[in-house]
């Protein structure tokens, strides 16, 4: 595996961008204070350890929202809230702005979602709730999720994996899939074919503790089984474009249907892709 170099090049962060924009995903050094991933750990692992396990979080392992106390999410107030989280919302802004994300701001919530020793594989699925929308043929992210994994990751412990490119092409996996999580991911069985397919275009995302990974809400995604005696943890965060119009530094190609697109577009929420994915 080649690891990424920091941010600190115009042409590093141009590669990671054109991974962003081409594949889907891309992945950087997260610049983390030495000791901030063993703080980390131990403070998801407190948090871990006093929620119990509903049966709806068997394929994702656990699924705790926390928001921040200078960055709240202003859909979910009762949340608990917890400094730990401001940290981890405002410390990629660098990164973001030299990958040319600085218009995005976080939703104000991280998720702490740790796949226990022997836990099964995350089905493929994608996050983007707005396939109604001409925006979902934009070339660049309108909404994207950054992962700070806690240790290293590799298939034996249950790395990501992703499909390069289903973020912007219609992939056989796309007409055969159940929604996720509540749309009726969370009662699959582990033997549903597409949700678990061994897809010939996956790829594996192993990272080294420290990365991490930003990639597009619309990009198939999942994860493999974790085989090992030790629960492996991501604190995942989403981050939203704060306009909908196309960016104002944009210099490639732009879709005719977003040309045309009326601003008063109403968000509908809708997880199944349709005529805006080709």
């Amino acid at each position: 595996m080649s690891h990424p170099l920091p941010l600190s090049t115009q042409q590093t962060a141009s590669s990671a961008r054109s991974d962003l924009l081409r594949k889907g995903y891309c992945v950087v050094d997260g610049r983390l204070p030495r000791g901030t991933i063993e703080f980390l750990g131990q403070w998801s692992d407190d948090w871990l350890d006093g929620f119990e396990r509903p049966d709806r979080w068997k394929y994702q392992g656990s699924d705790i929202h926390v928001i921040g106390l200078r960055n709240p999410a202003k859909r979910y107030p009762d949340y608990p809230k917890d400094k730990v989280v401001d940290f981890l919302i405002e410390h990629p802004s660098e990164i973001m702005d030299e990958l040319g994300l600085g218009d995005f701001k976080a939703g104000g919530a991280f998720q702490i979602i740790s796949k226990p020793k022997n836990g099964p594989p995350l089905y493929w699925h994608q996050d983007w709730a707005r396939w109604d929308d001409p925006l979902s043929m934009s070339p660049w992210p309108q909404q994207v999720f950054l992962n700070w994994y806690l240790s290293d990751t590799n298939r034996e412990n249950g790395c990501l994996r992703v499909i390069p490119g289903s973020h912007l092409k219609r992939f056989d996996l796309h007409e055969r899939l159940v929604p996720p999580h509540e749309g009726g991911g969370y009662e699959v069985k582990e033997t549903n074919e597409w949700m678990f397919f061994d897809h010939p275009d996956a790829v594996d995302v192993p990272v080294q503790t420290g990365e991490l990974v930003i990639a597009d809400a619309r990009l198939l995604h999942g994860t493999h089984a974790n085989k090992i005696s030790v629960r492996r943890t991501v604190l995942l965060g989403w981050y939203f474009r704060r306009s909908n119009e196309v960016p104002v530094d944009w210099n490639g190609p732009i879709p005719e249907e977003i040309r045309n697109r009326d601003p008063k577009t109403p968000f509908v929420f809708n997880r199944q892709p349709g005529e805006f994915l080709r």
